[in-house]
């Protein structure tokens, strides 16, 4: 009986993780020409970024200046490394997050809230620290006037130039932010699951 129970839970694990995958490419693709307005609003001001300081004043003047200036694939600049990044990231997270889950759990596979809230952070931060090069990569071939001719020139360039370990700047302001959100988000998620379904699985 042990060995079919195993194989279900790793047909199981692996429905999560594709399913998980999917979701998070899907939902990024749709939203990733926003998430470029945010980003040049953020770094408008480096020298470094390749646009002047006053470049972008409002959602809607940032829109149609990548438009007139990039073209309408513009709004996508870096999303291919970013569904590349968010497909294991989003699963990454799920999969950890119902390990951590089964980890803290008590012996009759209970949780409590700070439990939970635990498990929660701990999966979004080690799905952050797994991805963060890829985000890192996607971030800069979003920068308009950027000097790369993609994700593998841009990946080499920087090894070549600054070290492995620019792939991992900013990864602990990085981990410090997803970790609440990531706690409340699994944990709030679970327990209005549970209070729904009047069980959980």
């Amino acid at each position: 009986m042990a060995a079919p129970k195993r194989q279900a839970n790793v047909w199981d694990g692996s429905k999560m993780f594709l399913a998980g995958g999917a979701a998070g490419a899907i939902a990024r693709t749709a939203t990733a020409p926003l998430d470029r307005i945010k980003l040049l609003f953020q770094v408008q001001a480096v020298a470094s970024s390749g646009t002047s300081a006053n470049a972008y004043t409002g959602v809607g003047q940032a829109a149609a200046k990548i438009f007139r200036e990039e073209g309408f694939l513009a709004f996508w600049k870096g999303n291919g490394v970013n569904i590349i990044r968010i497909f294991p990231y989003s699963a990454a997270q799920l999969a950890a997050n119902d390990s951590y889950k089964r980890l803290l759990a008590d012996d009759h596979g209970e949780l409590t809230v700070p439990r939970r809230l635990l498990a929660g952070a701990c999966a979004g931060m080690t799905a952050t620290a797994l991805t963060h090069p890829l985000d890192t990569v996607r971030l800069r071939l979003a920068l308009p006037n950027h000097p790369y001719k993609g994700a593998i020139d841009a990946a080499s360039s920087m090894v070549r130039t600054e070290g492995v370990k620019s792939f991992y700047k900013g990864l602990a302001p990085t981990l410090v932010g997803i970790a609440p959100y990531a706690a409340l988000n699994f944990a709030s998620y679970d327990l209005l699951k549970k209070t729904v379904y009047h069980g959980e699985r």
